[in-house]
């Protein structure tokens, strides 16, 4: 009787033994199937989870998963600049996809058609004609609350920049680069006619003195200038004119400082010393120094990109541009970028915008040659010596942003096509922009 209990207690023993060795923290067993399946869905992160680490490796919160399309105008040079920024974005933002669609041509006339329609790009250019058609409309997304969010202050950028696109207190465009122009020449025309080369000395008076003597004695064309509001603003004001006051409440075309400008224009193109592009058989005045047609134009930082890839083996220089009658002042260009109000991913989109106008994009885009920062903290960047000499006139007291209120397009179209009658001999000066101040006028009157 002993035994038997003695057996059976041996027997229970060892079955407690063998099931607390087969419990969950002690089996030396290898697991199932179903435990490695297990084990691997929580040692492996989702697609979710990936895209959520993602998301929050971005400099600001973005929303997962979201793509967006990026549009602007621009040559192949400019593309590629936006190229390599998006991929750059990529590697701050991961979780971001951007669809690159620029448009080369008839930019304005096709985003208003794609807005219209509903189809227009999450993030794109934006310039005053843009500016004025979308911001009012409710079709641009103030970028203020989400620029507080990446830590961004409209105090990171050259303040007069950012007048352009802002209505209300509000921005709706960040400046993605400026530009100015430079006088732009050919070393060996002016060896040719036996000519000093331009300094930065110069007055306008001494282009159209170089600019008769490579006429008359060379091969080449001299000054080369179309009917273009923008080259023909800091002749004006260098001369103590403006296109409008500074409230944009009044055009000043119809004045003796501007016409007194046009009228040595016409003087030039009468005796031969300033010829169009067209008239030398070149797209425009940048291509005529890469054909070596013309040997002096006024031109921004982009030759630096243009002649490097398009005439690599031309010698060009740039200095500052001349002094006028009253001071030395250059036009100033800029756009931004912004955000369509309807994009379905507004932070992903401002994040964009964001990393693409910040210092340290931006910088790298100053390497290029492409535009200059819009960080007056960036200005020493610029490293090429007629990219430098070009932006100098940018950083003139007397130079101007070139806004004239929402309907700028429409005075400066004044302005051209002054011009334009002037050249064709169809009307005087004084009657040419005795007609661009009625046209400007009735532009400006529109939005008061």
């Amino acid at each position: 009787m002993k035994r038997h209990w003695f057996t059976l207690f041996v027997a229970l023993l060892l079955s407690a033994l063998l099931f607390a060795c087969s419990g969950s923290g002690g089996s030396t067993t290898e697991p199932t199937a179903q435990s490695e399946t297990a084990a691997e869905t929580a040692s492996e992160p989702t697609a979710e989870s990936s895209v959520e680490e993602a998301a929050a490796d971005c400099f600001m919160e973005v929303e997962d998963g979201a793509t967006i399309t990026f549009s602007g105008w621009g040559n192949e040079t400019e593309q590629q600049v936006y190229r390599d920024s998006i991929n750059r974005f990529k590697e701050v933002c991961p979780a971001v996809t951007v669809n690159y669609e620029p448009i080369p041509d008839e930019f304005q006339t096709k985003l208003k058609a794609a807005m219209a329609g509903g189809t227009a790009p999450d993030v794109f250019y934006v310039d005053d004609q843009l500016m004025t058609a979308f911001a009012a409309s409710g079709q641009l997304l103030a970028l203020d609350e989400y620029m507080a969010d990446a830590g961004v202050s409209r105090d990171d950028f050259i303040t007069p920049l950012l007048t352009i696109f802002t209505l209300d207190g509000k921005t709706y465009g960040l400046p993605k680069d400026w530009g100015t122009l430079g006088l732009i020449y050919l070393p060996e025309v002016f060896a040719a006619a036996g000519i000093d080369e331009p300094t930065a000395d110069w007055t306008w008076d001494d282009l159209r003195t170089a600019a008769q003597a490579i006429a008359e004695n060379t091969d080449f064309a001299g000054y080369c200038q179309g009917a273009d509001w923008a080259r023909f603003a800091p002749w004006a004001f260098s001369n103590g004119g403006a296109y409008a006051t500074e409230d944009y409440a009044t055009a000043t075309l119809d004045t003796p400082e501007i016409k007194e400008m046009a009228a040595m224009q016409l003087e030039m193109f009468q005796e031969g010393s300033l010829q169009r592009a067209s008239d030398l058989s070149a797209g425009w005045c940048g291509e005529a120094i890469g054909k070596k047609l013309a040997g002096l134009t006024l031109e921004g930082g982009w030759m630096v990109n243009y002649m490097r890839t398009e005439y690599p083996d031309v010698e060009w220089k740039a200095v500052l541009l001349p002094q006028g009658p009253d001071t030395r002042a250059d036009v100033i260009f800029t756009n931004a970028i912004g955000v369509n109000a309807f994009t379905q991913y507004p932070r992903a989109a401002a994040a964009f915008t964001i990393f693409v106008t910040g210092r340290d994009n931006q910088g790298e885009i100053v390497k290029t040659g492409f535009a200059y920062s819009t960080h007056p903290d960036q200005a020493d960047l610029v490293q090429d010596a007629n990219d430098k000499a070009i932006a100098e006139g940018g950083l003139l007291p007397d130079s101007r942003v070139a806004y004239w209120g929402p309907n700028t397009g429409r005075v400066n179209d004044a302005v051209s096509q002054a011009l334009e009658r002037i050249f064709l001999n169809d009307q005087s000066v004084d009657q040419a922009f005795a007609q661009a101040q009625e046209e400007a006028q009735a532009a400006l009157d529109e939005v008061r």
